[in-house]
């Protein structure tokens, strides 16, 4: 588990001890969209990490999970008996462990292997899919 201060946590706190606090809006001074979020606190500008540093003794850290800490997904399991079975290393099957949106918002995930004849096919599939794929092919 990992340590960090809450941004809204820090804020009150330094409300709490007589600091004057104003978040920035997201038009002012700036393009949207550009440069980190920002905070007034007695009419200057602080980022992030100055708003934690100066609310660091009021505040009470939290605890996080790391990526050590969480379960892993159904995809990474995939990945790893695809990596294992013999099989799918003669044909070259890859799967990305990173997911995209499609236009019917379904999360699809980058797949390609080399078919029998040598052709390359090369495609999205949802988790599903690839879960079918991989139970027809034996390699779960």
């Amino acid at each position: 588990m990992a340590k960090f201060l809450p941004i809204n946590d820090c804020l009150k706190a330094l409300k709490a001890a007589g600091h004057d606090v104003a978040k920035r809006s997201r038009k002012q001074d700036r393009v949207a969209g550009f440069g980190g979020p920002a905070y007034y606190i007695d009419g200057q500008v602080h980022d992030l990490a100055s708003v934690r540093a100066m609310a660091k003794d009021l505040v009470e850290a939290k605890d996080t999970k790391t990526a050590a800490d969480k379960p892993k997904r159904e995809i990474d399991h995939i990945i790893e008996a695809i990596d294992a079975d013999p099989r799918c290393a003669k044909r070259q099957v890859r799967v990305s462990s990173w997911g995209e949106r499609n236009f019917h918002g379904q999360i699809v995930y980058h797949f390609s292997m080399v078919n029998r004849e040598g052709k390359e096919i090369k495609g999205f599939k949802t988790l599903r899919a690839i879960r079918d794929w991989a139970t027809r092919q034996g390699v779960i």
